[in-house]
């Protein structure tokens, strides 16, 4: 998917960092790639997720990728523009899963608040879970993680349960300090089959029960 020369932009690797940094495809291998920075380059480190954002067929798209190894290279990717820094570090990188549109949700995500869906996300309590999708779920917490970090989660919904690994796909401070993340089940996780299943049931048990409750049913 990925080519030599093409652009993938970086975002920044903390809880409220927005900013984007762009860098350059060097090299690539089966499993992985190597990019490095125009200019000056995130302070990443080996196994750290980074979430990137590119595009290869017009839609701009995101995934999440670790590093696996950082290279100090002597030569310049590109000599005649000389638009990549000359001794910057060449970061080796491993795609984890699959990519998704960063332009649009790919699944209806349902509200979730009078279901009282709850689930526990890394270390903490259970949490209320906030909206829910076939892919992925919502929680207000005040655990700190950054986009990309990859979390264990457990959920459950009556009689459907299930527990697996999620990415951190986008994150929100509120007023009160608490922050919103958006949660993307990983489908590479050993559980992933059973996890993305049971989302998938518990998500369209809460849209029967809205619309049994609104009389649409």
């Amino acid at each position: 998917m990925f080519k030599i020369g093409d652009d993938i932009l970086f975002q920044e690797p903390a809880v409220s960092g927005r900013r984007l940094r762009r860098s350059v495809v060097v090299a690539t291998a089966e499993d992985a790639i190597s990019v490095r920075f125009v200019g000056k380059p995130f302070e990443f480190a080996v196994d750290q997720e980074a979430l990137m954002y590119f595009t290869p067929k017009r839609e701009f798209m995101q995934q999440i990728g670790r590093i696996t190894a950082i290279e100090v290279a002597d030569t310049p990717v590109n000599p005649e523009e000389n638009e990549v820094e000359d001794r910057g570090p060449i970061f080796v990188l491993e795609p984890i899963g699959d990519p998704i549109s960063a332009e649009s949700r790919q699944y209806y995500r349902v509200s979730t608040i009078s279901a009282r869906i709850e689930a526990r996300f890394g270390k903490g309590a259970r949490l209320q879970v906030q909206d829910l999708s076939a892919t992925g779920f919502a929680v207000l917490s005040d655990e700190r993680f950054s986009v990309g970090q990859l979390v264990d989660v457990a959920i459950r919904h009556e009689d459907e349960s299930c527990h697996g690994k999620v990415s951190i796909q986008s994150l929100r401070e509120l007023e009160s300090g608490k922050l919103r993340y958006g949660l993307r089940a990983i489908e590479e996780d050993p559980h992933a089959r059973n996890f993305l299943k049971t989302l998938h049931h518990i998500s369209l048990a809460v849209q029967r029960e809205q619309l049994a409750r609104t009389g649409a049913a």
